[in-house]
């Protein structure tokens, strides 16, 4: 398994209690491979009319990252475009919370295809991007730069850094940005089932799972099942 990314779905659309600068923000669009690269054509052409003010690479970070996982033959492409643009972003405005963001979700994904070892050079870039973008708006994405935190400390081994306490830390931060976002919830349960906090962990898979089973505009969240079984599986086993 892969140390960095965290079988994150895609972002949904940023939940945000500092405004980004206008020429940053997320793709509020339908995840379709049609609308995605109809998105993106429109913003480059936005940037050829105006390179200094047009577009939004934020937002091209954000489709790139949206098709990296949907064409799996041009994910690295896609990838290494949403670093680029991410960057881009970040010099136009150094306080583009979504492109710490963007660039650091992009970094970690590159990484699970390289697995563990290949992707130990990238966990100091992925948790400083990370960092940045909690200190300029950690409520992009529902909390999601604590989500991405707090699953880089679930996965490390402690050898390399990993920390439950930690990991719990930031994911009770997502859940207080993101009270209604099922991955929240399904992993801090998750690290509250490593740290045995076995009465914990069944509250946040409960909630996770109730609100998974809502209507949403998240295409993962009904994929999850027999996770959520095998997880309350084994937090009854070590009830009883």
């Amino acid at each position: 398994m892969a140390i960095l990314m965290m079988g994150f779905a895609s972002p949904v659309v940023a939940s945000e209690s500092i405004q980004e600068p206008p020429s940053c923000q997320m793709y509020r669009g339908d995840i379709s491979v049609e609308s995605l690269k109809q998105r993106e054509f429109d913003l480059k052409d936005e940037l050829l009319l105006s390179p200094s003010a047009g577009g939004d690479h934020c937002e091209i970070a954000n489709i790139h990252y949206k098709l990296a996982r949907l064409l799996s033959g041009q994910q690295v492409s896609y990838l290494n475009s949403c670093i680029d643009h991410s960057e881009k972003a970040i010099h136009r405005d150094s306080h583009s919370g979504v492109g710490y963001f963007f660039k650091g979700l992009c970094i970690g994904r590159l990484g699970e295809i390289k697995g563990i070892w290949g992707s130990l050079n990238i966990i100091g870039p992925f948790r400083e991007n990370m960092e940045a973008a909690v200190k300029i708006n950690p409520a992009i994405d529902s909390g999601g730069p604590h989500r991405a935190l707090g699953r880089l400390y679930f996965k490390l081994p402690g050898i390399l850094g990993g920390d439950l306490k930690k990991s719990i830390d930031h994911l009770l931060k997502a859940v207080d940005y993101g009270p209604r976002y099922w991955e929240n919830h399904f992993f801090l349960a998750e690290s509250y089932f490593e740290n045995r906090q076995y009465l914990l962990a069944r509250t946040e898979l409960q909630s996770a799972i109730e609100i998974s089973s809502q209507p949403n505009d998240d295409p993962d969240s009904k994929t999850h099942t027999v996770e959520f079984q095998a997880l309350m599986k084994d937090i009854e086993r070590n009830l009883h």
